[in-house]
């Protein structure tokens, strides 16, 4: 694409954004739903556990936004009508920022792969099948070849795939870890020495 019609496109969508979108009662709506996401995840987050926690929502996020735009961007199979900042792809959408904060405190209230699924589909359900919906209704969502199941079941895959890395990840630095330890230890065991012949003669005198 030359320069100038990208330009010029981006200064279009730009004008979209500030007469159409900014400010906007889906716009109001989805800033409150932001705020009131990042809040709760603040509030809940343990911070003796965000290293592994941001990565979890860190893979979950990248993959969401490579889907959305593969399968919003090139295919058109859905689309954000209101955005939160003019930036292409929208981010702070459902997928990229609320389904990984939605992971983040799913992995840390959860110790099993059994759980972590459990609550992992409770919530990513309440997502697709409630807050869509509602975002649908207020023009902030539009379907079109594309339905919530299948939004449904991409968002749970991508939490899936992500915590699985996750662990993957941990698995390797505990082995790394554990070996870098095992190395120290064994370099560090004492060599078996000869005893000196003063060390003998000591010994016979005791023995006397």
């Amino acid at each position: 694409m030359p320069y100038e019609t990208a330009r010029l496109l981006a200064y279009q969508s730009y004008q979209h954004w500030i007469s159409t979108e900014l400010f906007s009662f889906g716009w109001f709506v989805t800033v409150g739903v932001l705020t009131v996401v990042y809040t709760v995840w603040l509030k809940l987050v343990d911070t003796s556990r965000i290293r592994d926690l941001l990565l979890l929502g860190t893979l979950s996020a990248m993959g969401l936004t490579i889907a959305d735009m593969i399968l919003f961007g090139y295919f058109g199979v859905a689309q954000y009508k209101i955005s939160v900042t003019p930036v292409e792809p929208p981010i702070f959408t459902i997928a990229v920022t609320i389904a990984p904060i939605l992971y983040m405190l799913v992995q840390q209230y959860t110790s099993s792969w059994k759980s972590y699924v459990l609550w992992a589909v409770i919530g990513t359900a309440v997502l697709n099948f409630g807050l869509l919906p509602i975002y649908a209704l207020l023009g902030i969502f539009q379907l079109q070849h594309w339905n919530y199941f299948y939004h449904f079941l991409l968002i749970l895959t991508d939490g899936m795939i992500a915590r699985g890395i996750l662990l993957w990840m941990i698995r390797l630095e505990s082995q790394s870890v554990h070996g870098r330890v095992s190395s120290t230890v064994y370099g560090l065991q004492p060599v078996a020495t000869k005893p000196l012949v003063s060390d003998k003669e000591d010994t016979a005198d005791n023995d006397d």
